[in-house]
């Protein structure tokens, strides 16, 4: 069994990548930060020598990027598809950076948009195959202070129980499910700018 994650480098990411390497599932990480990546290869392949692990750095804000990692790994046969990338920022909407704003849009909506449909089309071809999109709690609520951010998982939401109920009407052995989590201990908040509500 084949695995590819993004945002592999840190927090829910690295720990999943993890987690199926002790399952003896072989990897193929993603993310911005090559020396994260490279330090978690080292790491997994150390601890369950058995499993292969590849490495890409890609930019998933990108667009052409997320084309480029589906192009450079689609001939593996992937079976499991964890989109995890994704970022927050905090901070008043009249007051956040637009700019940011517009990134982290790309991020979690776009590429987990792309890389769903790519992969989907042919896990459905074939009839078997996993997908996880990593939402949140914050995906079923608005979110004052991450405006952004609550709608970002909102769509992942919505886009991944729609895609569900169209596999499950055809009777289509794939799986597709959204990860929501509250509140993890991992860098979110930091990247994000979160500060006390004190």
């Amino acid at each position: 069994m084949i695995a590819l994650i993004t945002g592999a480098s840190s927090g829910i990411g690295r720990e999943m990548a993890k987690n199926l390497a002790t399952r003896g599932v072989n990897l193929i990480l993603v993310a911005r930060r090559t020396e994260r990546l490279i330090e978690l290869k080292d790491e997994i392949k150390f601890n369950c020598p058995g499993v292969k692990v590849k490495t890409i750095t890609a930019d998933l804000s990108k667009q052409q990027q997320c084309f480029d990692l589906y192009d450079r790994v689609k001939d593996y046969r992937i079976d499991f598809l964890f989109n995890n990338a994704g970022f927050g920022l905090y901070g008043a909407f009249t007051e956040t950076d637009l700019n940011e704003e517009l990134t982290m849009i790309d991020v979690n909506i776009k590429a987990v948009h792309i890389l769903t449909k790519l992969f989907l089309r042919d896990f459905t071809e074939r009839n078997s195959g996993y997908i996880l999109n990593t939402a949140s709690v914050a995906g079923f609520m608005p979110g004052p202070l991450l405006a952004t951010y609550y709608a970002t998982k909102n769509y992942v939401v919505q886009l991944t129980k729609a895609i569900y109920e169209e596999l499950r009407s055809t009777g289509s052995r794939v799986v597709i499910s959204a990860l929501c989590p509250g509140p993890v201990n991992t860098e979110f908040n930091a990247v994000a700018g979160v500060k006390s509500f004190g």
